[in-house]
């Protein structure tokens, strides 16, 4: 029985293969932090190539020194990786494809659970591009884990249980903690524009984002690697299984991803700007912070984004 994670080096992703990049490696088989590239200026089509190619083979590249995005700056960087995609309904003073998210004492960071970006869009977002704007001076760090290691690393027995599964994911967070929350309005309530706006959208998102089918061992859409997509922020159930069994499997699947040698942590600077593969990563954000932090957010897709 093997405790062990251990792969032999890939000659894909030595650092010299991206050259003029300078790329620091920052795990065995995933994970890498660029510097010298101002993402805002002119760049390049070579190294635009060279960007989305480290960002396929690294699943997750973090870009340090970078200037404050505005957010058609923002867009226009994304593009290098894929066509920006709609943004989501719990972002403040969005535009519709760039989030904005500020927690700090009085409102509580809420991503600390392992997860892909909107996995219960109709096109799955492919990648994520963030920017860290603000940022406490201690904690508030992201972890990102690589589903793709995560795989590789099973079992053979347990990857022929897995292929062929499909998994239920659901979108019903936001409005259902606020729906067992809230008090029922009462006649003479004065009416509130904002709240029934609010509600009215809540509402439209939930009735064009039904459940989604995904494969559990799903096979990347670009590099045809296979990958684990569940994850405990999106994922219900397992079709053909019994609730208890289903349960069990995403528990150790889940518990499986989190295993250290399958995750990266970064300590963010202002204007870090970190782009990662929501098909070959998960990520969670710490919960360790009460100062203010502030995150800008692009998600885009690609060209081929069905993931199978």
């Amino acid at each position: 029985m093997s405790t062990e994670f251990i792969e032999k080096p890939d000659p894909a992703l030595d650092p010299k293969q991206f050259a003029p990049l300078q790329i620091r490696q920052l795990m065995p088989h995933f994970g890498a932090q660029i510097e010298g590239v101002n993402l805002v200026a002119e760049i390049s089509e070579d190294i635009r190539a060279l960007l989305r190619k480290a960002w396929l083979a690294y699943g997750v590249i973090i870009l340090t020194g970078q200037k404050l995005l505005g957010p058609d700056e923002h867009l226009a960087v994304a593009t290098i990786f894929g066509k920006p995609h709609r943004g989501a309904l719990t972002s403040e003073n969005r535009t519709a494809q760039v989030d904005r998210f500020t927690t700090d004492e009085s409102r509580p960071p809420v991503t600390n659970l392992w997860h892909a970006d909107n996995t219960t869009y109709e096109i799955p977002p492919i990648g994520t591009m963030i920017q860290i704007q603000d940022c406490p001076p201690v904690g508030g760090n992201t972890g990102w884990a690589s589903t793709r290691k995560a795989y590789r690393c099973l079992s053979e027995p347990m990857k022929g249980y897995l292929s062929g599964l499909t998994a239920v994911h659901y979108w019903d967070g936001r409005g259902r903690t606020r729906l067992l929350q809230s008090s029922p309005p009462q006649e003479d309530d004065p009416v509130d524009v904002n709240v029934a706006s609010d509600e009215e959208e809540y509402f439209r998102e939930l009735r064009e984002n039904p459940p989604r089918r995904y494969p559990v061992a799903a096979t990347h859409p670009i590099t045809g690697e296979k990958t684990l997509y569940v994850n405990e922020t999106y994922t219900t159930f397992i079709e053909g299984l019994h609730q208890y069994e289903s349960q069990a499997i995403l528990n150790f699947l889940y518990s499986w991803v989190r295993m250290p040698e399958f995750y990266v942590t970064h300590q963010w600077a202002p204007n870090d700007i970190a782009i990662w593969d929501n098909y070959a990563m998960q990520h969670y954000g710490l919960a360790d912070y009460v100062q203010q932090r502030v995150a800008q957010r692009v998600t885009f897709i690609g060209g081929t984004d069905a993931i199978v």
